[in-house]
């Protein structure tokens, strides 16, 4: 049966997911599978992402982005042939993804960066354009960063999506 991991709890799970003992992998890895056919659980995730900045923290930082993108690729598209594994993203929360999650990937180190991308282009191939309309004009805003890893982050995060709509084959 699967529970809501609070954030303490959430944490030490992503710890033992780093672990090198096989066994304690395994347990934590079914631990969040569980967890993450709870109702918000990705959002929790994707706090952590987003809020741990102590140094000694970033490979549960980086461990949650895997994570979170992991909980994306399978359950954000509803009617893939695969099935979404009983994850459910509510439409309120699909939203709040969306919205934060490009100002984010701008934010983060380059090791979560490339997380948080493949899960922009992730939501972005069921999604994009109809369903995130501000996609392209948020990332072509970020272009205007100093940051030269802002800007790398975009433009993988832009190739990833469009890679993916230069293959389709027009249906008019």
């Amino acid at each position: 049966m699967a529970h809501q991991l609070n954030s303490h709890q959430l944490v030490e799970v992503l710890a033992q997911t780093l672990s090198p003992d096989a066994d304690s992998r395994r347990q934590a890895e079914r631990l969040l599978n569980d967890a993450s056919k709870t109702a918000g659980h990705h959002m929790e995730v994707l706090r952590l992402v987003a809020s741990m900045e102590e140094a000694d923290k970033v490979a549960i930082r980086q461990a949650a982005a895997v994570h979170f993108k992991n909980v994306i690729k399978k359950g954000w598209d509803e009617n893939s042939e695969d099935g979404t594994d009983g994850i459910i993203i509510s439409p309120g929360d699909r939203q709040l993804i969306k919205s934060h999650l490009v100002e984010l990937m701008c934010t983060v180190p380059p090791q979560i960066q490339s997380q948080c991308s493949e899960a922009i282009s992730l939501i972005a191939s069921t999604d994009y354009p109809s369903n995130w309309q501000n996609l392209l004009p948020d990332l072509i805003q970020k272009f205007n960063s100093p940051d030269p890893n802002i800007v790398s982050g975009v433009l993988v995060t832009a190739n990833s999506i469009l890679k993916r709509i230069r293959y389709q084959v027009k249906s008019d």
